[in-house]
């Protein structure tokens, strides 16, 4: 009996000391996986019994785990910027598997901006159901990868969607123009090495700092004490809108007196770009200062610039790109002394300020508070006449088809004679500068108003080149709650106000070698000519002589402001997670003329009629985990916003008028996904579903059959976005990855819109009719994209990829005067049909190196080649000109030619950088 006791004794020491070996922690490493550089920051999150953790990784990249469980243990590895990681493990067998993990960087916006441009196992019966993980979306899955680099030549949307639909946010702060609510990277392009650290998401996804929007949401984080302490250099090489760029960076990470320090620099230049005439001159600069008080609160100050000067290229029809032999030809470019310049210069220095406050009030609670101001100066130039003919190289009447197939009276000899001036004379291919001067310097004029006063005298310019500046200025007021209720529900809490002023005016940039320019409106000067006072572009300031530097033409203020709240509840459990989404605001605006024109003297000064619309939208989503492995994911919302200032406003050049009943425009969106995350596979099948009401639309042009500058508004668009989104990654090998990548969409008008027709010179209502869009297809984007790619990553830090892109079924941007009743009684069909262009096939290949100089020392090597087949017939997009061409008898002959725009030949980048 003595005997039995002491085996039973022996035994329960045995499995107590067995116990009380049992691991209940696992320290580990992340590291980038073309580098070996550790990652700091990286959420290390994972999942066993039904209870899931989180942790972050330090300065060094390391972190450990804790988990007093066994079996089944689901860890995800997941930071902006790099691709997340999934392991799925038995614990604690196999938890020496979390001693190394590898991230891959994707590329941020900024990245492809500037381009434009982990091997696990786990068992065949897949995990438990009280080990389900949730789904982290913005691990950036393949198609999302695929969609924003490799479909961006072709200038492909996501869904279709204009890039309004996303919401950008700058620690917080939304930074969409307020004007017109696109997307707003040029005020930090060049910055990369800064922004790369971003909270994105996917469309409907819901997101922990905003409501969101339909086509997705991103933050740039530029919190000092986020980034990894050291220092990077950067230098690039390449031929498509800069030649160079350099750029230097360094962090000091969170010093021990309480301080982080980021700063960082750059430069891109080049006078060669693959278009003639496209220079580029950009800086940038950026501090990040952070002082932390005490562990719950710290304050941020960041200030970041990317000033730009760079020359523009334009569309231009098909018979002149025949005409030069290349569809590369830049119609905006002359020679001035035997000097290439470019009459269309993008110049841009809009400084932006931000103060941010953080609070972590307690392990489950965070409080972020931010104001911010955004100033500067931006430009576009042109050139601008008076009293001479257009001097564009591609204007109508240089054409050969001027004298054939786009006049009545045709003839051949003119057609023959300026179709050889082409290929013969260069001024007929550039702006002739030097004549341009020569008019202006032989122009002199003595110049007296009404009653016989004189107000000028020299050399009276006819042509000039002005600035068309719109410069802003904006405050931002931003505060989130963030809250962690449970280990099951969260909830996120914030409030936003902007408050935008936005100056609208024209500067005299250079006379061209005249003495002054007067500056009175050239079509009410034609048509109003018994009454100089119609003429005046601002009666309380008549016959103004302009010179460099003076503000003329117009000049009007764009008064916006906008608040809002919103909420975020977020709930997870076993099988399904949810959320529900709300915002509630408003948007006020208003024009603000600064001049008293002599055509509106009671509508065009002062403010006009304070325009309020409400702001409002719900949204929700589910996720089913069928397994670990596999999901099924639905989100639907409704939203209603204001239209913008650009839209609503019929002429804001001249007057206060805006569209009759202005309504905000509503969005009903949805979609349905299948996810796949297995050790071998992983992607999503995405069908998805959009409905468009109220969109208002706001053009102008010249108008031949009025001869005037003519404004032409479409309001109540309907349009539908529908289609399904597929990618898929195939891990080959631990080394060899494929991906492959499909979107094919309907995106169509659903209805018919109205339109009004005015022009500059009268208060006129011209037209007022229905435009027949119904069933055409919308523009801007390839509603038909494929991509097939495989990569190798060789074992010595150098990796290798191809990918084969297709796109096809994209559409001609639509003229409405084309689809209306009076068209359709005087135009051919062929005129109605809208245009599709050609599908067709690129080519692209990267390849990189990293190498360790010594520890903490490495250096980074990247190529890539786009179009390496060099197709140079795609073409990227284009639009039917407003202009229509009229017979003597006032019937509409046929339109002008449309203007296309082609994806560049082959093209190149470089990039070397070295990390310490």
């Amino acid at each position: 009996m003595r005997r039995i006791v002491q085996i039973i004794c022996l035994a329960l020491i045995a499995l107590y000391g067995a116990q009380a070996q049992q691991i209940d922690k696992a320290r580990g490493s992340v590291y980038e996986e073309q580098t070996g550089t550790p990652i700091p920051a990286v959420n290390v999150t994972w999942t066993g019994d039904g209870i899931t953790s989180q942790v972050q990784t330090d300065a060094s990249g390391a972190y450990t785990i804790s988990y007093s469980g066994t079996g089944r243990l689901t860890v995800i590895f997941n930071k902006s910027g790099y691709r997340a990681e999934v392991l799925e493990l038995e614990w604690p067998r196999e938890a020496n598997r979390l001693e190394r993990v590898s991230l891959t960087p994707t590329l941020t916006a900024a990245d492809m901006a500037d381009l434009s441009m982990t091997d696990f196992v786990m068992s065949d019966d897949g995990v438990t159901a009280g080990d389900i993980s949730p789904l982290l979306t913005a691990s950036r899955d393949p198609y999302t990868n695929k969609a924003g680099f490799q479909f961006s030549p072709m200038r492909f949307r996501v869904r279709g969607y204009d890039s309004y639909y996303q919401s950008q946010y700058l620690n917080g702060m939304q930074m969409n123009n307020m004007n017109n609510g696109y997307s707003s990277y040029s005020l930090w392009n060049g910055l990369n090495n800064v922004t790369r650290v971003q909270n994105n998401e996917d469309g409907l996804q819901p997101i922990d700092y905003s409501f969101g929007n339909i086509g997705g949401t991103m933050n740039i984080l530029t919190r000092a004490s986020g980034y990894r302490p050291g220092t990077t250099l950067t230098f690039s090489g390449s031929n498509r809108t800069y030649n160079y760029r350099t750029m230097a960076t360094h962090a000091t990470g969170m010093m021990p007196e309480g301080w982080a320090i980021t700063a960082s620099a750059s430069r891109r230049w080049g006078n060669q770009s693959y278009v003639q005439g496209q220079f580029y001159d950009a800086w940038g600069y950026f501090l990040s200062l952070e002082k932390q008080f005490t562990p719950q609160h710290s304050l941020g100050l960041v200030i970041l610039a990317a000033p730009t000067e760079r020359g523009v290229a334009s569309g231009t029809t098909q018979e002149v790109y025949d005409l030069v032999g290349s569809n590369f030809f830049n119609p905006n470019v002359g020679f001035q002394g035997g000097k290439l310049r470019n009459a269309r210069v993008r110049s841009n220095h809009e400084p932006i300020i931000q103060l941010q406050h953080y609070w972590q009030i307690n392990e489950k609670n965070k409080l972020t508070t931010g104001v911010g101001y955004r100033f500067g100066k931006n430009a576009y130039s042109a050139l601008n006449w008076g009293n001479g003919p257009d001097p564009r190289p591609d204007y109508y009447r240089n054409l050969p088809s001027y004298y054939g197939y786009m006049s009545e009276t045709q003839d051949p000899d003119m057609a023959a004679y300026y179709e050889e001036l082409w290929h013969s004379d260069c001024n007929m291919r550039y702006i002739n500068w030097d004549r341009l001067y020569n008019i202006n310097r032989n122009n002199y004029q003595v110049l007296f108003d009404e009653k016989g006063r004189q107000i000028a005298e020299g050399n009276r310019s006819i042509y000039v080149v002005e600035d068309r500046r719109s410069d802003q200025r904006q405050f931002n007021f931003a505060t989130t709650w963030n809250a962690l209720i449970n280990k099951h529900l969260r909830f996120d809490l914030g409030a936003n106000y902007r408050l935008n002023r936005t100056a609208n005016f024209n500067v005299i940039a250079d006379l061209l070698g005249g003495d002054y320019w007067l500056d009175i409106d050239k079509y009410s000067e034609r048509d109003f000519a018994q009454d100089p006072s119609k003429s005046q572009v601002d009666l309380d300031h008549p016959n103004r002589v302009v010179g460099v530097g003076d503000k003329y033409g117009h000049n009007y203020l764009a008064h916006i402001q906008e608040a809002e709240l919103w909420g975020n509840l977020w709930g997870q459990s076993r099988h399904v997670d949810g959320y529900l989404a709300f915002t509630a605001g408003w948007t006020g605006m208003h024009r603000e003329g600064l001049q008293r024109r002599g055509l509106f003297p009671d509508n065009s000064f002062g403010d006009s009629k304070h325009l309020n619309f409400l702001n409002y939208g719900v949204k929700g989503g589910i996720t089913y985990k069928i397994t670990g492995r596999h999901y099924l994911v639905a989100n639907a919302s409704w939203t209603q916003r204001a239209p913008y200032f650009a839209d609503i406003f019929v002429s804001p050049r001249t007057r206060n008028q805006y569209v009759t009943d202005p309504r905000p425009e509503r969005v009903l969106s949805g979609d349905l996904s299948y996810v796949l995350r297995s050790p071998f596979v992983k992607g999503r099948i995405t069908g998805f579903y959009t409905h468009f009401y109220d969109k208002t639309k706001n053009m102008s042009f010249y108008d031949d059959g009025y001869r005037a500058f003519s404004n032409y508004v479409l309001t109540n668009i309907e349009s539908t976005h529908m289609g399904v989104e597929a990618g898929m990654e195939f891990k080959i090998t631990p080394a060899l990855t494929a991906i492959a990548v499909v979107s094919y969409g309907q995106y169509r008008y659903a209805n018919n819109p109205d339109y009004v027709q005015t022009v500059d010179n009268s208060q006129k209502l011209l037209e007022q009719d229905r435009v027949y869009w119904k069933g055409f297809h919308v523009s801007g984007t390839p509603q038909t994209a494929a991509n097939l790619s495989v990569s190798y990553q060789f074992p010595f830090y150098m990796w290798a990829g191809l990918d084969l892109n297709y796109f096809g079924r994209s559409f001609i941007s639509l003229n409405p005067i084309r689809r209306t009743d009076k068209a359709r009684a005087s135009l051919d069909y062929d005129y109605v049909r809208q245009e599709v262009f050609p599908g067709g096939f690129t080519l692209d290949a990267n390849v990189g190196y990293s190498w360790r100089i010594k520890s903490g020392v490495y250096l980074r090597l990247n190529l890539s080649t786009s179009n390496l087949l060099n197709t140079k017939n795609l073409r990227s997009g284009g639009y039917e000109q407003l202009r229509v061409r009229y017979t003597k008898e006032g019937k509409m002959m046929r339109p002008f030619d449309s203007r296309y725009f082609y994806m560049y030949g082959t093209t190149f980048f470089f990039n070397a950088a070295l990390q310490f």
